[in-house]
């Protein structure tokens, strides 16, 4: 197979496909009311130097379950007296380089209105695909870089301190590889929630050990983001370049080739094909324009093409086929060489 050389783009083209990788029409949610909550926990707990029991109750009174999934699971506080928690608490809040985390979130997020703006429409479609589930509530947290994103049956909780920007020392420092860190920044805190929304309704543990059934159901995952934010960048859905992309775009058949003429398809060893499915600065074993992951991209155009061969089928449908060959084969996917 051939790959075209990252020279050989053309950017007047580049940025006329820059967001051209449709899904489905979009939905219209003007209508669609839902009681949208964004609360700021990280406000709450560090609003003073003192943290007892009364104020971890008042917490547990006004975040519910979150307060608990907060002190259990994210900072693996094991559960105890209400008294040794708020003790263990209090010594996170008055923690030297946590207070410093707190001050540089209270810089970067002083205001969260284009945050909930993206939240808020998000979930509009959320409730509108899923009018059965409730609409969870929206926290932000910090966690001293534990976590970035969790989501709990009632809400999806934001590490606020995952999203400084990647000019902040501390992601070098703990030893964060660049290419991710690079992300960490407020603009993919909506992405990276719906992302998480979806691995929690759609587990990737009971997913076949296969390489197109993984390449498949990251292609469910980026047609998800799709649908749930369709203005959404295509930078933002999968976390390449505008010029990855467009690489992508140009290598297509190249690509598709690659994984016919190495009879990765049904492959079940995740140490042959792991590379092709994993994040990573590049994927091995392609040139260096190309992004990691790239195995998602692809399965993104098996399932639009899957999804325009079906015509009827619902959001629902596709996320209910578990056959990743069946959905291959219906797509009739073959990209130009």
């Amino acid at each position: 197979m051939r790959f075209i050389s990252g020279v050989a783009m053309c950017l007047v083209v580049m940025v006329a496909c820059f967001s051209c990788n449709q899904g489905p029409k979009d939905a219209d949610v003007s209508d669609v009311h839902i009681n949208f909550q964004f609360n700021r926990f990280e406000k709450d707990l560090f609003a003073s130097d003192s943290l007892g029991v009364k104020r971890l109750h008042d917490l547990k009174l006004k975040y519910g379950q979150f307060t608990d999934v907060f002190v259990h699971n994210i900072l693996s506080i094991h559960p105890a007296s209400e008294a040794e928690e708020a003790f263990n608490l209090q010594k996170f809040v008055n923690d030297a380089e946590v207070r410093d985390i707190k001050r540089l979130t209270d810089s970067v997020f002083q205001e969260t209105a284009s945050i909930e703006s993206g939240m808020n429409d998000f979930l509009k479609h959320y409730h509108f695909y899923f009018p059965q589930k409730p609409v969870p509530s929206v926290v932000t947290y910090i966690s001293a870089f534990n976590y970035a994103v969790i989501t709990t049956d009632s809400a999806i909780g934001i590490g606020l301190d995952m999203f400084l920007g990647p000019n902040i020392s501390y992601y070098a420092r703990l030893g964060i590889p660049l290419y991710i860190f690079n992300k960490f920044s407020k603009e993919y805190i909506v992405p990276s929630a719906i992302k998480a929304c979806f691995q929690s309704d759609n587990d990737q543990a009971v997913v076949k050990s296969e390489f197109l059934s993984q390449m498949i159901y990251q292609g469910k995952l980026l047609y998800y983001m799709n649908v749930m934010a369709p203005e959404m960048q295509d930078t933002l859905k999968t976390g390449y370049t505008a010029s990855q992309l467009q690489w992508c775009r140009e290598n297509e058949g190249s690509i598709w080739a690659f994984f016919i003429e190495n009879k990765l398809l049904f492959n079940t060893d995740p140490s042959q094909y792991s590379k092709f499915v994993s994040e990573g600065p590049t994927t091995n074993g392609f040139p260096k324009e190309a992004p990691g992951k790239i195995a998602a991209w692809v399965g993104w155009q098996i399932v639009n093409e899957y999804m325009d061969k079906k015509g009827s089928a619902t959001l629902t449908d596709l996320l209910n086929e578990k056959d990743a060959q069946k959905i291959l084969e219906t797509s009739g996917y073959k990209p130009k060489k």
